[in-house]
């Protein structure tokens, strides 16, 4: 029971540190706060509800987070891939961007408030005169 205690007091105190200070620039902090920023980072990409602190939409850890997106992303793309018969490749694509691009982890800077975490970033739009603008009816 003490030790639970002591933990959540520990993990408190270190969350509470880092919010402090966030005044300056991650690279003019002291040696010993980055490794502070870096340590919270650490806790946040595998503990449930503290990434929620840096990315809001992600419960249960960063990580687990990530992988999830990627792997609905990827269940997501095939099946786009095969209700369109592979005629909306853009589409395809874009879906693909949005699981695995972005931040795989966080890091001391996402803590020190310098980078906001994208664990689903939007996709790119797609180039002008592509030709992939997306579902085309076949000819009748």
């Amino acid at each position: 029971m003490h030790r639970r205690l002591a933990t959540a007091a520990a993990l408190a105190a270190c969350l509470g540190g880092a919010e402090a200070a966030r005044a300056a620039a991650y690279d003019q902090q002291s040696p010993g706060m980055r490794a502070l920023y870096t340590g919270v980072a650490v806790v946040a990409n595998v503990t449930p509800f503290v990434a929620t602190l840096y990315a809001p939409r992600c419960l249960p850890g960063y990580v687990v987070c990530k992988l999830t997106y990627a792997g609905l992303s990827l269940a997501a793309a095939a099946d786009q891939l095969v209700l369109s018969g592979g005629g909306d490749l853009a589409q395809t694509r874009a879906i693909l961007h949005r699981g695995f691009a972005g931040d795989w982890y966080l890091t001391g800077r996402h803590v020190a408030g310098e980078v906001e975490a994208e664990p689903l970033p939007e996709p790119p739009a797609p180039a002008p005169g592509s030709g992939e603008g997306g579902w085309q009816p076949p000819p009748l």
